[in-house]
């Protein structure tokens, strides 16, 4: 047995103590606690309101999220905030004493105006470090991320990846928790640019999207390749202004979020 499997045999042991003692309840029990459907616990659950532990291939909810005297609204809303970290550790930061709140729970803080505007601060921070974004940068014209050759940048950002991929691109490259080199950067003529999100741990990344960059006379022209959509050329952008080819992908990262948020807004009043 490795130590892996040692330890998910563990945290199983430790679920199944959580389901005996009350900890965890069935969905009729959480049901009939809340005093709501079938449908609308469904509908909670898609919006992340409220989330379900997995215990030997059955769903099971934290008597947590139903303990006497909560402030429900608030307590979705904080859940709400948590999606991106996984399941447990949700539970696990929701019933600990935190530091960062001055030493209480997130549910007792709940309970003060005060501390319930630093818990929602400090629940986005927790869960965006469960996700990064990277932008890895390379001189030339490459379909696939070159192995054989170094980037001329890579920048990583942790953040919600619920945000927009622009935006979190944007902000990695902007003043990202990780930025190597540091520069400063040289011009090139052609680049790739390679945006991937990252769970945390092991687990592979995704590849959100590709760009390729020409530089003609000051004038940048970007072919935007997304996962699961179609490819698309943005217009011609001015970049006679730029001192480097990370500048140039920062406003072609800009342009691509803004064409794509407008063509959203057109397609939502159409």
């Amino acid at each position: 047995m490795t130590l892996w499997d040692e330890i998910g045999q563990q945290a199983l042991a430790a679920r199944r103590q959580m389901v005996r003692s009350g900890e965890l309840l069935s969905k009729d029990e959480f049901r009939e606690q809340l005093h709501v459907s079938a449908s609308q616990i469904a509908h909670m659950v898609a919006k992340g309101d409220i989330f379900t532990i997995e215990v030997d291939g059955l769903e099971y909810f934290p008597s947590l999220l139903v303990a006497p005297g909560l402030d429900l609204k608030r307590l979705h809303s904080v859940c709400r905030i948590l999606v991106p970290a996984p399941p447990s550790c949700r539970l696990g930061y929701l019933s600990s004493q935190r530091a960062n709140l001055g030493g209480i729970s997130p549910i007792v803080a709940l309970q003060d105006d005060e501390s319930y505007r630093l818990l929602r601060r400090m629940a986005r921070a927790y869960a965006a470090g469960w996700w990064r974004t990277s932008v890895t940068i390379y001189a030339g014209c490459h379909c696939e991320e070159p192995a054989d050759i170094e980037p001329v940048v890579t920048a990583v950002d942790e953040v919600d990846p619920r945000v927009g991929v622009w935006r979190r691109a944007a902000g990695a490259i902007r003043s990202g928790g990780y930025i190597y080199p540091s520069g400063p950067y040289a011009n090139a003529n052609l680049a790739s640019v390679f945006i991937a999100l990252h769970p945390a741990g092991q687990a592979t990344a995704t590849l959100e999207a590709r760009v390729d960059v020409n530089v003609d006379d000051g004038i940048a022209h970007a072919h935007v390749v997304r996962r699961e959509r179609p490819a698309y050329t943005l217009r011609a952008i001015s970049v006679r202004d730029t001192e480097s080819i990370v500048d140039v992908v920062l406003q072609v990262v800009l342009a691509a979020g803004k064409r794509e948020s407008t063509r959203r807004s057109e397609k939502a009043n159409s």
